[in-house]
């Protein structure tokens, strides 16, 4: 007796998203997480250190490996998934089994920013139990993704994975005071004049496993 394993429709898609508002990011430092993990052990923290805003900006921006700035991939399928709704005929069960996105970077697991060197911005920030403190974040003016989207073809078309994006860009958005979050910001949409390309990923074809009797 023997089982075959049917072939999954996997096809690669080619898309680039365009930012219509800046991006703001805030990746946490090494030195908060040091704080943080003190913290939970027990650890007595220093008290206040003279604050360097520039380096604070700088640390809290995503860098790929070459340097280049990015951003989280499993961040960019978190905005996909919380676009998707039966209501639009695509569920968010189905789509976080049958869509995944490539990062550029394997090690950091980013997409690279084709952007320009960001400006720092002073925000007044709630923290704890209604205190307020200063956060220096990196804003992007203009920046843009070219996205590696692979999927299922028997399971969500490209123009649904197109019409998604479009719908994530408006309405959920990446990075903070996003649209998700009640902002404004990392809000984007298909590149209207870059050519999407599909192309179907090629795999060994059926595989017959061998099984014993029962």
């Amino acid at each position: 007796m023997a089982v075959t394993l049917k072939e999954i429709s996997r096809n690669l898609a080619t898309v680039r998203i365009v930012g219509i508002s800046p991006m703001v990011q805030h990746q946490w430092s090494e030195k908060a997480k040091k704080q943080m993990r003190d913290k939970h052990a027990g650890k007595r923290t220093k008290t206040r250190e003279v604050r360097d805003p520039q380096a604070e900006c700088d640390s809290a921006a995503y860098r790929c490996s070459s340097g280049s700035y990015g951003f989280p991939a499993d961040g960019l399928k978190k905005c996909l998934i919380n676009a998707a709704h039966k209501d639009v005929g695509l569920e968010k069960t189905l789509l976080r089994k049958s869509l995944f996105v490539h990062s550029h970077d394997e090690v950091s697991n980013l997409l690279e920013l084709e952007t320009k060197d960001p400006v720092m911005r002073e925000d007044i920030v709630r923290v704890g139990a209604g205190s307020t403190d200063l956060r220096y974040r990196p804003e992007f003016k203009n920046w843009a993704i070219t996205l590696s989207l692979e999927f299922d073809a028997e399971s969500i078309s490209i123009s649904d994975v197109v019409n998604l994006l479009q719908r994530a860009g408006f309405g959920v958005g990446l990075g903070e005071m996003r649209p998700e979050k009640s902002g404004d910001y990392g809000r984007f949409q298909v590149d209207p004049e870059f050519e999407i390309t599909v192309e179907k990923i090629k795999e060994q074809g059926r595989i017959t496993i061998p099984t014993k009797a029962a």
